[in-house]
């Protein structure tokens, strides 16, 4: 049984407004996916990114509970239209949400335009994404697979996402919906805190520059393993199916996949006969996520699916933007009232300087949680 859907989530100084997210999530996807629906769920993240496992979990626990049924699912390298067709020969294609809607993740791409090309017949729903392009004939490309679509909506995370589908894709269906990982409930215990400030900070093409300069025995780090391997300490953390789940599958196969072998043998036979542990292995990526931050007092970070965990769970932090601006963006959609979000535990930052200052700020402050 799902640790997550045992969890009685956390009465934080924010519960108002993340209520009315998740109100809003939830009847937008009811809208989408009436009780009794059978549906395929495409693009499982299968790396050590939190927050995409986070959303994986969230969409397979908010499709329970609203009596949708996931008949097909696959990774980016498992999906077989052949496959999908035979096991949901009628009703909606999901494709998980995130932040890779656009030609910036090459991979999450191209298994995306992929299946919107071999199946056009079909209804597809793009669950809440933001979106980033970086070339005028990705744009261009993409435009042109909707507009050959029978059936496709898009959910968008923030405004500036929703009025880029609305330019660029016109006659698509898009609408506004708070990022999924909201449908979670978390664990009501925490790690102890062991430094009093930690930045879980992005360095990919999403950062808008290194971590900020931080005072002795604050930490810096990542969720994201170079590699895909993890440090044994958190290895031995992941219950010992994910973690023999994981060893089983191996190394993650080349992309694009070879066209004469488009997935490993285990990794279709995983699809296939152990749905289950592909859920438990993404169940266990988002509670390590859980477990990193729990590790400082304050945290700062420009991830988004750190500052929701943090709101999620309780945990004071510090957030700057993204390249894109899609930290901000959702905020300025989702948490716009001046007082949804007490800034006694939550502080937006303009520039890393400025979010050490506020992490000080944080610690210092008389009304802050004690661990």
């Amino acid at each position: 049984m799902s640790r997550w859907r045992n969890a009685t989530r956390v009465t934080t100084w924010d519960a108002r407004v993340l209520d009315d997210c998740r109100a809003i999530l939830t009847n937008t996807w009811r809208g989408l996916l009436p009780p009794g629906t059978r549906c395929a769920l495409a693009l499982y993240p299968d790396h050590w990114n939190a927050g995409d496992a986070a959303i994986w979990q969230a969409t397979r626990l908010l499709l329970a509970e609203l009596d949708v049924t996931v008949a097909y699912a696959c990774d980016a390298w498992s999906y077989d239209p052949r496959v999908l067709r035979a096991a949901l020969p009628e009703g909606p294609i999901l494709l998980l949400g995130g932040g890779n809607f656009g030609d910036v993740y090459p991979r999450e791409h191209g298994s995306r335009t992929r299946i919107l090309a071999d199946l056009p017949d079909r209804r597809i729903i793009q669950l809440p994404q933001s979106i980033w392009f970086r070339s005028a004939a990705a744009i261009a490309e993409t435009a042109d697979l909707l507009r050959r679509q029978r059936d496709v909506t898009l959910l968008l995370r923030d405004r500036v996402s929703l009025d880029f589908a609305r330019r660029h894709f016109p006659g698509v269906t898009a609408a506004l919906c708070p990022d999924t990982a909201l449908a979670l409930a978390l664990p009501t215990a925490r790690t102890p805190a062991e430094v009093p400030v930690l930045a879980l900070w992005r360095q990919d093409a999403e950062s808008l520059g290194p971590p900020p300069s931080l005072p002795a025995g604050w930490m810096a780090r990542d969720w994201t393993v170079p590699g895909g391997i993890l440090p044994p300490a958190e290895a031995a953390d992941l219950c010992t199916a994910a973690r023999g789940f994981k060893a089983w599958l191996g190394p993650l196969p080349p992309w694009p996949p070879p066209a004469d072998e488009p997935c490993p043998l285990r990794r279709r036979i995983a699809w296939r006969h152990l749905p289950w542990l592909w859920d438990q292995l993404a169940e266990d990526r988002a509670l390590r996520g859980l477990r990193i931050l729990s590790r400082g007092r304050v945290v700062i970070t420009n991830r988004l699916h750190a500052h929701l965990l943090c709101l999620l769970a309780g945990i004071p932090h510090v957030v700057c933007d993204t390249a894109n601006g899609k930290i901000f963006g959702f905020r300025d959609t989702w948490f716009t009232d001046a007082t949804a979000l007490d800034a006694a535990r939550v502080r937006f930052a303009a520039t890393p300087l400025e979010a050490v200052a506020s992490a000080e700020a944080l610690l210092a402050s008389s009304t802050m949680s004690q661990p």
